[in-house]
């Protein structure tokens, strides 16, 4: 089951929807620290690929581009759609704290 189009098996959540953050987020999840929740604002998708405000502030210093140097600071990484929702809620709450 786990070999699922677009799935993936997580160890805790199950089969869950794949999702991609940059490896920043996945930090976050460990620290309780947020680190910014960016995503592509033309997607439709209901978890876009997501990336940290560092990872932005790299994007757009290159122009706004993805170029592959950047991606290798990025570092891409699978997480279950459960996992990914925690991450936000890591930021979600870091924004409250903040304003």
């Amino acid at each position: 089951m786990a070999d699922a189009p677009g799935k993936v098996e997580c160890s805790t959540h199950g089969l869950q929807d794949e999702t991609f953050v940059c490896e920043h987020i996945v930090t976050s999840m460990r620290t309780g620290v947020p680190v910014g929740f960016h995503w592509p604002s033309e997607s439709d998708q209901r978890r876009p690929d997501a990336w940290c405000s560092t990872c932005e502030e790299a994007r757009v210093a290159a122009g706004g581009d993805w170029t592959d140097e950047l991606m290798k600071v990025v570092n891409i990484k699978l997480l279950c759609g459960a996992c990914y929702d925690h991450a936000k809620g890591i930021w979600k709450a870091g924004r409250k704290v903040t304003q």
